[in-house]
C-alpha cells in the first residue's frame, strides 16, 4: 500500500492536513448525532390519559331507563374511553359517532321526551361528530383530542344530571300530590 506523505515543513501542507482531519472528525460526529435523534420516542398521541368521571344516574332511576338499551351501550363505551390515549380515542371516534346517533334516534321514554333533554342529546351527538371529524385532520394535537374527549364526558354527565332531575321532580310531584292540595281550597 502506498501512503502519501505530507511534507510538514511547508505551512500550507500542514494547514491542509489539519483542515482535512478536522472536517473528517466533525462529519463523523454529526452522523452519530443523527442516529441518536432517530430513536423512536413515545409521542403525546400514545400517552394514556385518565379523563374525569362523568355524573352517574341515581341507582333509583336506573330501572326507569332500563328499556333504553342504547343508553347503556353508550355508557359502556364511554367507560372504556375514560382511560385512553388520543390515538385510541380517534380510532374509536367513528363507532362512538354511530352509537350516539342510535342513542338520539332510539329515545322512547316519554318522561325524557322534553326539549331540554333532547337538546342535551343533540349537543352530545354534535361533540361526538366533532371527535369523528378530528380523525380527518392530519395535524391534530394530542391536547385537542384530549380536550374533545373531556367535553364529551362532561356533556354525557349533563345528560345523566337531566335524567336525575326529571325523575327527582317526578318523584317529588308524586309524593306531594299537588292535585289534592288544590282540590281542598
Amino acid at each position: 500500500m502506498y501512503f502519501y506523505r505530507f511534507n510538514f515543513s511547508n505551512k500550507m501542507s500542514r494547514f491542509l492536513y489539519v483542515t482535512a482531519m478536522l472536517i473528517l472528525f466533525l462529519s463523523s460526529c454529526q452522523k452519530k448525532k443523527e442516529q441518536k435523534t432517530e430513536l423512536p420516542t413515545k409521542t403525546e398521541m400514545h400517552v394514556s390519559v385518565k379523563h374525569s368521571d362523568y355524573s352517574k344516574i341515581n341507582d333509583d332511576y336506573l330501572k326507569e331507563i332500563k328499556p333504553w338499551k342504547e343508553y347503556f351501550t353508550v355508557e359502556g363505551f364511554l367507560h372504556e374511553l375514560k382511560n385512553t390515549t388520543p390515538t385510541e380515542a380517534l380510532n374509536n371516534a367513528v363507532e362512538l359517532k354511530k352509537i350516539s346517533k342510535q342513542l338520539k334516534d332510539s329515545l322512547n321514554i316519554e318522561a325524557l321526551k322534553t326539549p331540554a333533554f333532547k337538546a342535551r342529546i343533540n349537543v352530545f351527538e354534535n361533540e361526538t361528530l366533532r371527535l369523528a371529524d378530528m380523525t380527518l385532520i392530519p395535524s391534530i394535537s394530542a391536547s385537542e383530542v384530549n380536550s374533545q374527549v373531556e367535553k364529551i364526558m362532561v356533556i354525557f354527565g349533563s345528560v345523566n344530571d337531566k335524567i336525575n332531575t326529571v325523575y327527582t321532580k317526578k318523584k317529588f310531584d308524586k309524593e306531594i300530590n299537588l292535585d289534592s292540595l288544590f282540590k281542598n281550597q
